[in-house]
């Protein structure tokens, strides 16, 4: 019970610091990131790791806020979408890509709401697609719990998102 409530703690404090400093778009992925884990995981419970791979998405905020690049919001996103989906890799792999699917979902419905053209929601969304099927390919390899391992997934998706912005 006290991690739980820990949980709804963090959860609240990072939701309300994605909405000050990033905005609307940035909360709502964020919300849907929690919701998708807490549903992927709800018959084997939350715990502490989960946190850990979805919590240091802010730094992509922090990062947004010093240069005022937008597009950092990509990156941001598919840290929340790969953290997502490993964690709930345990219990399938397609129940990976269905979590950290809402995630992306969640995203290209901004981006459409942002009047992004149709190429860049088209490339946005394939590059999306193939770092996740790639996150949890990568998860699925292994049956071993290691948080190590799924941080450093989480963080090359994220990486990758970010250089794809030169596409």
């Amino acid at each position: 019970m006290p991690f739980r409530l820990s949980f709804i703690v963090v959860e609240v404090l990072f939701l309300a610091i994605a909405h000050v400093y990033g905005g609307t778009p940035w909360a709502i992925v964020g919300m849907i990131a929690f919701m998708a884990q807490i549903f992927t995981q709800v018959f084997s419970g939350i715990r502490p790791e989960s946190l850990l791979l979805v919590v240091p998405s802010l730094i992509w905020l922090v990062l947004f806020r010093v240069t005022g690049n937008r597009e950092l919001f990509f990156p941001y996103t598919m840290f929340l979408a790969t953290g997502v989906a490993v964690r709930a890799v345990e219990r399938s792999p397609w129940l990976g890509m269905l979590g950290g699917g809402a995630v992306v979902t969640a995203f290209m419905v901004i981006r459409v709401l942002q009047n992004a053209t149709t190429r860049v929601l088209a490339v946005e969304l394939v590059i999306a697609a193939a770092i996740l099927a790639c996150a949890v390919a990568a998860r699925s390899m292994s049956e071993r719990q290691a948080i190590l391992r799924d941080a450093a997934i989480v963080a090359v998706s994220s990486l990758l998102a970010y250089a794809s912005l030169a596409l």
